[in-house]
């Protein structure tokens, strides 16, 4: 049967996956609107001459995603275009002036003409028109999702940092929860000691009883012994600090540890000292 800690660990973890697969699926979205609007952009450039000197914007975009980048082709394809339309607004104002004064002069071919460039001018500038509100609500849109992408963003990171901080708590409160024995061990001990000033071997059992007891909960956390005697001196692993020639073992074996070194998952944390052999031969041998 599952204890209450395990049982903790485990809605982290399912918490944690959950938070994973809704944000890995926000992205995706996020993706599709965001090739959805370049595509739009990249069709209205190329469309009108007038912008064709945002089309490196748009290859940049292709090639790197960029939502800040994207918004800002929005906003300066939306000021030509309001530039555009108001050099048109102008074209349109002198065009009428001048078909009004046409008309008064009654002077029909200059008229006609003038009517048609007219016409072509007032259609022209509806499909700027149109256009520009397009190109207005799709900027409106960008900048609503940039919002909703920086929201879910904070909300994400604020979540990684409280389960963070919680599973912290809960490795400070897991280790101290077990090292509570030992203190109470050390306080027999102790006892023991004081009842049995003279009693060695009971003194050495209450010792090697606490030794034990640290040991475990230390393993349990994924602390790892490393006995060196008899094997290869590993410079990652050991620290020499005494070498002594000898031709009776292999060049740069560990003769004696002083003190053991100490993995934690897969990190050194301390290295052994040791004392380590130097068989003479090996070096005539290199020599040779």
């Amino acid at each position: 049967m599952d204890n209450p800690e395990n049982k903790e660990n485990k809605n982290i973890k399912i918490n944690s996956e959950n938070t994973t697969s809704e944000d890995s699926e926000k992205k995706q979205i996020n993706k599709i609107k965001y090739q959805k609007n370049l595509d739009f952009i990249k069709e209205i450039i190329n469309k009108y001459k007038f912008l064709e000197n945002l089309k490196t914007g748009v290859s940049n975009l292709e090639k790197e995603e960029n939502i800040y980048q994207l918004v800002d082709l929005f906003r300066i394809a939306l000021i030509l275009f309001d530039e555009k339309f108001n050099e048109e607004i102008k074209e349109y104002k002198s065009y009428k002036e001048k078909f009004e004064a046409l008309k008064e002069e009654f002077n029909l071919d200059e008229y006609n003409k003038l009517k048609e460039d007219f016409q072509n001018i007032l259609k022209e500038n509806n499909e700027l028109k149109s256009k520009y509100d397009d190109l207005l609500t799709k900027y409106q849109q960008i900048v609503e999702a940039y919002k909703n992408i920086k929201e879910n963003y904070e909300g994400y990171v604020n979540r990684v940092e409280k389960n963070f901080e919680k599973m912290k708590r809960e490795a400070k409160e897991r280790i101290i929860t077990n090292l509570v024995p030992v203190l109470d061990s050390f306080e027999i001990s102790l006892k023991s000691i004081n009842e049995n000033v003279n009693d060695i071997n009971t003194i050495k059992k209450g010792i090697s009883l606490i030794y034990s007891q640290l040991l475990d909960v230390l393993k349990n956390e994924g602390m790892e012994i490393i006995n060196s005697e008899g094997t290869k001196f590993d410079p990652s692993l050991h620290e020499a600090i005494e070498i002594v020639e000898t031709d009776e073992l292999e060049d740069e074996t560990i003769i004696q540890e002083y003190r053991p070194a100490y993995k934690l998952l897969d990190k050194v944390i301390r290295p052994a000292t040791v004392k380590v052999a130097k068989n003479p031969k090996n070096d005539k041998n290199q020599n040779n």
